[in-house]
């Protein structure tokens, strides 16, 4: 397990927000903070990172974080950010909606879009930064705008709940993040559909594409996964397989290259395999060569592995 720490006390007092910009770029994605105490900044993070779920605690002096077009031009990698409100109030800004978190309240943003968030109190939240493994689409099929805030009542009391235990970010965490982030991201689901006056029983072809998504994810390093693989191990035929991932609206093809790349990327961004050549990164998540894995990384990414590994080392 990965973890950081960012404490702005460790610099100067002039230089703490220049050092809070740094940390949280280099802890999430590019962002864009705004100073809102007036040179009097404090601040701190401290978090972990798994293999399917980053979790991190930051508190801090009253300020804005904005994603904005520009730094989605520069990185994106479709994860959400849900944000448990352990302290003070958030102003969130998205999908030309505007609505208030107050603590309990879970903020959840779409990091593949523009937001803002505004903190006019002093900030003590719980970030989960979950990847987009269905999520979006599962929330689109809402039929309105997503939630930006999940309230702390009913099913969302229950989502507040989990995030809330992992407050503390526990030293057994990395033992139990791919669980975790699994079901963090149905609370979340449910919370939000709920929240919108949906009923979200699933239906009997959502399970089973639920089914072959868990097992697809749970065989990305395999090098023979294949339609025929899939269907073999789950005794279904080709025509069910494409059948019920096409009404799930997934490419078979196009979702494992997209869960491998998300897979690798992680990876590279991860100092832990600072040492493990991107070849064996491009191995391990299931691709035949590196030379495919950098093609489908550069289309997706529009950077080469290696550059982006640089980049983050710099």
């Amino acid at each position: 397990m990965h973890t950081i720490s960012w404490n702005m006390r460790d610099v100067p007092e002039p230089e703490r927000f220049a050092y809070w910009r740094e940390a949280v770029c280099q802890t999430y994605l590019p962002l864009e903070p705004e100073d809102l105490c007036k040179g009097m900044f404090d601040g701190r993070i401290d978090g972990a990172a798994g293999a399917s779920l980053h979790i991190s605690r930051v508190r801090s002096m009253p300020a804005t974080v904005a994603r904005t077009r520009r730094g989605i031009a520069t990185f994106q990698d479709g994860s959400f950010y849900a944000n448990l409100q352990v302290r003070g109030e958030a102003v969130v800004e998205q999908f030309g909606q505007r609505a208030i978190a107050r603590p309990g309240d879970i903020v959840l943003v779409d990091t593949n879009e523009p937001f803002s968030i505004r903190f006019e109190e002093v900030c003590d939240l719980v970030c989960a930064t979950l990847p987009d493994t269905g999520l979006r689409r599962r929330l689109r099929h809402l039929g309105r705008a997503p939630v930006s805030v999940i309230s702390n009542t009913g099913a969302g009391r229950l989502a507040s709940a989990y995030l809330h235990a992992l407050r503390d970010i526990p030293a057994d965490f990395e033992l139990v993040d791919d669980l975790a982030g699994h079901q963090l991201t149905a609370l979340l689901t449910r919370a939000a559909s709920l929240q919108l006056g949906h009923t979200v029983a699933p239906s009997r072809r959502e399970v089973r594409a639920r089914r072959i998504l868990d097992f697809v994810n749970d065989e990305l390093d395999n090098p023979l996964l294949s339609a025929k693989f899939v269907c073999r191990e789950l005794a279904l035929s080709r025509s069910t397989l494409f059948e019920i991932l096409s009404d799930a609206g997934i490419t078979f093809a196009s979702h494992i290259r997209k869960a491998r790349l998300d897979r690798s990327v992680a990876q590279i961004r991860d100092s832990r395999f600072a040492h493990v050549a991107i070849g064996e990164i491009a191995l391990r998540a299931g691709f035949a060569s590196q030379e495919s894995f950098t093609r489908a990384f550069r289309r997706r990414f529009g950077i080469a592995p290696g550059a982006m590994r640089s980049r983050r080392e710099t």
